[in-house]
């Protein structure tokens, strides 16, 4: 398995190293800045529209460069970014490279008075080929989950209970407790409450679960996951506990302090810029 490295500076500055040595990676899943036009302390989000795109159309060649045949990417933003993302994903990686709008659904404090509330993220993700790895049985969930209005329910004579539905003269069982992959709207994986253990401190932290989905349906034990926004170390933090290898990228002091606390168990080299 290949070093787990995290590159203090410019995410540009980096994925251009790492393209000149010839690194590649498995997957790449990144928390970009948002546009909200707030400071965060541990990094300022009030770049202009016309220097947040140009950054992130060099972030997201980068990212391309380093990516391997059968790599995958994974972008979360929200709705301030999300058009223009996508249109930039698909110049560079090619609108067949598409996958998926996956919509992460949360419930979180707040009430909008003058629109709806907006309690879900979007997570774009792209392949860099059709050779991509892929499977999302890998993270498969409980089929008892499913709205089944309309499918009569009974139970078996060992006592498991499943539905069933007419079709074509046919009758089809599907037991509830029976594991199926999960759609492209997340609503089983919880925002981070305030007070939760897992929370280190940084704003704009992700729970582990949601990258841990990730990173085992595109990725297999050894690969290389690469973060180029780095931030709380989340997308680090799972892969090194589902026995990827990683590479983290942030130019924000509180970002390496609190990976270096959170990944003290993994053998971490730390190159500054």
């Amino acid at each position: 398995m290949e070093d787990n490295l995290f590159y203090f500076g410019d995410a540009r500055q980096a994925l251009a190293r790492l393209a000149a040595e010839g690194r590649r990676v498995q997957l790449c899943a990144i928390d970009p800045p948002y546009r909200t036009g707030k400071n965060f302390g541990a990094y300022d989000d009030r770049a202009s529209s016309e220097d947040y795109y140009a950054m992130m159309r060099q972030v997201l060649q980068g990212i391309y460069d380093v990516l391997d045949e059968a790599g995958s990417l994974f972008v979360h933003i929200d709705a301030r970014t999300h058009a223009r993302l996508r249109l930039m994903l698909d110049e560079i990686f090619g609108e067949n490279s598409f996958r998926n709008e996956i919509i992460w659904a949360y419930r979180s404090g707040g009430r909008a008075t003058g629109h709806f509330s907006r309690k879900h993220d979007i997570i774009l993700y792209y392949v860099k080929s059709d050779a991509a790895y892929f499977d999302a049985m890998q993270d498969a969930v409980p089929r008892s989950g499913a709205r089944r209005n309309h499918m009569k329910r009974e139970v078996d004579e060992q006592g498991r209970s499943y539905r069933t539905i007419r079709s074509g003269g046919r009758i089809y069982r599907y037991y509830d407790d029976d594991l199926v992959p999960p759609s492209d709207v997340w609503d089983d994986i919880p925002h981070l409450q305030q007070r939760d253990p897992e929370r280190t401190g940084y704003p704009t932290q992700k729970p582990q679960r949601l990258l841990e989905r990730i990173v085992k349906c595109a990725s297999r034990p050894g690969d290389t996951v690469l973060d180029a926004f780095a931030g709380s170390g989340t997308t680090l933090a799972a892969a090194h506990a589902l026995g990827r290898a990683f590479i983290g990228i942030d130019s924000a002091p509180q970002s390496l302090d609190t990976i270096k606390k959170r990944l003290a168990d993994a053998d971490l080299r730390i190159i500054k810029l």
